[in-house]
Formats: C-alpha cells, sequence, structure tokens
C-alpha cells in the first residue's frame, strides 16, 4: 500500500466532513473529478462537478446534511486509481424537525490529477431501510 496516497485520501476524506459542515457546495464540488459519476441512493445519477455542486446543495437545502464523517475501511490499487471501501455517519436536520442520524456504507474510485487525489466515482448507500 502507498502510505502517500493513503495519507492524501485521508486528508481528502477530512476535507470532505470540513466542507459539508460548513455547507459549502461548491468546495465540496471542487474534491471531485470534472467528470466525476455520483450514484446516490433513491435517485438519478448525477453527472459532472457541475451536478454533483447541484447536488451537494440540494441536500444541504432541503435534506439537512449538516456533517458527515468517512471510515476508510479498505484502500487497494495502483498507480493513479485506488478505490476505497469504507462507513460514513451523516448528521441530517431538515428544517423544523428533529436531527436524524444515518449511517451506511460507501465505495469511491479516486483519480490522482493535476489537482490532486480526486473522487472519481462516489457510490454509497445506508445501513437504514428506505424511506416509505
Amino acid at each position: 500500500m502507498n502510505e502517500k496516497v493513503k495519507e492524501a485520501i485521508a486528508k481528502a476524506n477530512m476535507k470532505f466532513g470540513e466542507k459539508v459542515r460548513s455547507g459549502d457546495a461548491e468546495g465540496l464540488a471542487s474534491l471531485y473529478t470534472e467528470d466525476t459519476v455520483l450514484l446516490p441512493p433513491n435517485s438519478a445519477r448525477v453527472v459532472g462537478r457541475k451536478g454533483t455542486k447541484e447536488f451537494w446543495g440540494s441536500a444541504f437545502r432541503d435534506m439537512g446534511v449538516r456533517d458527515a464523517s468517512l471510515k476508510t475501511e479498505e484502500l487497494v490499487g495502483s498507480g493513479d486509481t485506488y478505490t476505497e471501501m469504507g462507513s460514513y455517519t451523516l448528521m441530517l436536520r431538515p428544517t423544523e424537525q428533529e436531527a436524524v442520524e444515518d449511517k451506511g456504507k460507501y465505495v469511491v474510485v479516486w483519480k490522482q490529477t493535476d489537482e490532486g487525489w480526486k473522487l472519481h466515482r462516489d457510490i454509497w448507500n445506508s445501513d437504514h431501510p428506505a424511506p416509505k
């Protein structure tokens, strides 16, 4: 395992949480590649940084996403592509509702770019049953 890659991805995951806590959709989107693809649960795929910015902006506004914590459980790869599998905890506080904690798992394909390591493909799903 390349320790420099592991450290870079750990730092990027910390930045991810910081951007979520600050509600910075544009900053969060900048952590992704230009041609990224998000595969969110119960939703259509999201393509590109612009779509990613819109997705996270909506998540902050409509779902009340307020915090994110990511924990890497496996990191494999070589060269300019690594795949991370992990678990997450999200804090959701929709308007005029009580806070809700969501826990789940994710897989991210990371790509080395001129700007550093970026999320290239991102899929996640909750450990909780889908809403009815």
